[in-house]
């Protein structure tokens, strides 16, 4: 199935298209999130009040054809990828897959079982067609939530999180993080920025592990990342 996508036709056509396609809520959605760029004050309240609607709306193609048209984003999940895949884990659950663009590139360096979790049901609709367009076998997607994983404890030797667990008020957070280190066996893996704005809370995930005694392996930024005091990458070692 041929995941690309022509140029965005103008700016009329697309919010036609958007009420037409997806209905007058995510019209509505969408244009909140543009007119409010510059109160992110009220755009947390208005747009981002609840994560998990905000990505049911903010997701699917657009946003697909949106992170797929930044070559820094490819390059920052092939580097993601390629720590992960040196501690040779034998199975890796990642907890707010998205569309699977993380999980593309971990396939394409480790031949282990691969679970992908999302709230969305359109990022994971999105996810399904574009794992099956690149013949992607092997990974497993699931419909649930971060801070409930319908998990067994220690059913994953590897749990990863790419910019979900900043996206939760503190309370979500803690849960999303106590879920991750229930069902990992060996190894808890995090990509999260620190910085506050309109849809990120901003959490340091290195210290809360160190804060609860768990061995920090790895922890420092993503180096396409152009803030280095924001970015953070860190691997929690779970088995001692």
């Amino acid at each position: 199935m041929n995941m690309t996508f022509a140029p965005d036709p103008p700016l009329p056509t697309r919010a036609w298209r958007a009420v037409r396609e997806r209905g007058p809520r995510y019209a509505w959605h969408k244009a909140m999130r543009r007119a409010l760029g510059r109160w992110p004050s009220w755009k947390r309240r208005v747009v981002y009040a609840d994560p998990r609607q905000y990505w049911t709306l903010r997701g699917g193609r657009d946003y697909f054809r949106e992170q797929e048209g930044q070559v820094a984003r490819t390059l920052r999940a092939e580097w993601i990828a390629g720590r992960l895949a040196g501690y040779r884990p034998t199975s890796i659950l990642e907890v707010g897959c998205g569309y699977g663009k993380l999980l593309l590139a971990l396939r394409e360096r480790l031949d282990v079982p691969l679970t992908g979790l999302d709230f969305s049901p359109s990022q994971l609709a999105v996810g399904r067609e574009f794992l099956t367009s690149r013949g992607v076998e092997g990974v497993s997607l699931f419909l649930g939530r971060g801070d409930r994983l319908p998990f067994a404890d220690g059913s994953f030797d590897m749990v990863v999180t790419s910019a979900v667990i900043l996206h939760n008020p503190p309370e979500v957070a803690e849960r999303i993080r106590r879920e991750v280190v229930r069902v990992a066996r060996r190894f808890a893996a995090h990509n999260e920025e620190t910085n506050l704005s309109y849809n990120r809370y901003g959490y340091d995930t290195a210290e809360w592990y160190r804060d609860e005694g768990i061995r920090i392996a790895e922890s420092g930024p993503i180096p396409m990342d152009s803030d280095a005091a924001t970015s953070q990458f860190c691997v929690a070692r779970l088995d001692g």
